[in-house]
């Protein structure tokens, strides 16, 4: 069940799911500030680097991944902090876990792809805190509840775009150009 990119204006398609994704990112990460615990998130905006791996769109989604970490730090005031290193660097791994599960042909469903990039994702920040923002502690102590943390969006956020690939290929748009009715 995968989704087709409309092959008339793939620029234009491509900077609406980059723009979807900045805006999810942005106000995924003004909302998860007010909580007790602000660095967990759940990768909402990575929904859209799941589908575009998933229609073999892998540098698109490496485009999408770069654009909403900065986009996303420097809406939020974050861009010259921590932050935006880890979310560029957890999103990186987290793209090339997703398409090489998606890719070797392992048997994984969207939901199992959709965990290995958020388990990746999880993993990669760690190491980063630990070798560049503050080494010398002991943050891997986390590992256990973030592993925990990525499933649980991996599973989240699968279903999410499974439902949204459902809805949308059970509506009809109207092409504007020719002013007819066609089947998503």
């Amino acid at each position: 069940m995968s989704v087709t990119v409309p092959k008339t204006k793939p620029l234009l398609f491509l900077a609406f799911l980059t723009a979807t994704a900045c805006s999810i990112h942005i106000v995924e990460s003004l909302i998860m500030r007010t909580l007790p615990v602000p660095f967990i998130r759940l990768g909402l905006s990575n929904i859209i680097v799941m589908y575009l791996v998933s229609i073999r769109k892998p540098w698109e989604a490496v485009a999408v991944n770069i654009t909403k970490s900065i986009v996303g730090g420097a809406a939020t005031f974050t861009l010259l902090t921590p932050a935006t290193l880890l979310s560029l660097g957890g999103g990186l791994a987290a793209v090339l876990a997703m398409w090489a599960a998606y890719n070797l042909r392992l048997g994984l469903s969207m939901y199992g792809v959709s965990v290995c990039g958020a388990l990746a994702h999880n993993l990669a920040q760690l190491v980063l805190v630990r070798q560049v923002v503050l080494p010398g502690t002991r943050v891997f102590v986390l590992t256990p509840i973030l592993l925990f943390l990525g499933l649980l969006s991996g599973i989240l956020t699968a279903w999410i775009l499974l439902l949204a690939q459902k809805k949308y290929d059970n509506t009809e748009i109207i092409d504007v150009a020719s002013n007819r009715k066609t089947e998503a």
